[in-house]
């Protein structure tokens, strides 16, 4: 095996390591029954990664850097991963986990959607057809919602989208070149400051007995980004990035072991759509970069 071999590997192996994580880390969610809101939760997450690297980033770069570059997407990147993660905990609540998940899957579709606009780039008719038929795949999760009994799903479409506008925010924000610590410290900071305003309004007395679920949803977190972080310093991104499909795994193992949920032929035939198309497009983009 070549050193490049040997490198891709271990960033596949960090990258599936991570997202299993997140999906144990989305089951500790479920698990509390919706005792705390979803503000709550991405609350306590971003301000745990704030407190945990915001030091780091202030040794390496200095005071200065607490002002993000370019301001504009730095706030845009942090005000839509906190309002998806927010929406996205709260689908999580409220439909099986699997569901949840698939439905932010959209988001690559909405960044191929949003990129002529906001990127300025061609897509060429195959990336149109490859959106279409995600969407298509989405509209088949959110069967229930047709019959009045999809409001998670529709919570969950709405985190992809706020995910979409992530992504296209970072292919924005990448422009200036900033460390692998301020890509992870801009938006969890920024999400904090906005976010907070709202904590006392959503504010839910902790209860004992989560204390071990508060600590290792806390836990996980930090070690899950950092793996993250660290698999695409190790492999190239058209190499790790598919591999975050395996959230989808981990989501529907947990669910069918502690909440005994069981996918149905539609679940999978509207989840198989929007991966195929989320790698299709994936493939596409590097062909032609």
């Amino acid at each position: 095996m070549t050193k490049d071999n040997k490198s891709s590997l271990t960033g596949i192996l960090l990258m599936t390591t991570a997202v299993l994580l997140f999906a144990c880390k989305d089951a500790l969610v479920k698990s509390t029954g919706g005792y705390y809101s979803p503000i709550l939760i991405i609350w306590l997450q971003l301000s745990f990664m704030t407190i945990m690297w915001l030091p780091f980033l202030i040794a390496y770069h200095g005071w200065r850097s607490l002002l993000p570059k370019p301001f504009l997407w730095q706030f845009v990147r942090g005000a839509s991963i906190a309002v998806g993660m927010a929406l996205a905990y709260w689908s999580i609540i409220l439909i099986p986990m699997t569901d949840a998940i698939a439905m932010a899957f959209v988001a690559p579709l909405v960044v191929t959607a949003l990129s002529p606009f906001l990127l300025k780039e061609r897509i060429g008719v195959y990336r149109i057809l490859a959106v279409i038929f995600g969407f298509v795949g989405a509209l088949i999760l959110l069967r229930p919602l047709f019959v009045g009994e999809g409001l998670g799903y529709l919570i969950g479409l709405l985190s992809g989208i706020a995910f979409g506008i992530y992504y296209t925010a970072n292919r924005r924000a990448a422009a200036s070149k900033g460390s692998s610590i301020m890509i992870v410290v801009y938006p969890a900071y920024i999400g904090t400051v906005l976010i907070t305003p709202f904590v006392p309004l959503t504010w839910t007395p902790p209860r004992m007995d989560d204390a071990a679920v508060i600590i290792g949803f806390m836990l996980i977190t930090y070690i899950g980004q950092t793996l993250l972080l660290t698999a695409f310093r190790f492999g190239e991104a058209t190499v790790v990035a598919p591999f975050h499909y395996m959230h989808l795994v981990g989501a529907t193992v947990l669910g069918y072991i502690f909440f005994s949920e069981i996918p149905d032929f539609y679940t999978w035939f509207g989840v198989v759509i929007i991966v195929a198309s989320g790698l299709f497009i994936a493939f596409r983009e590097n062909r032609a970069n």
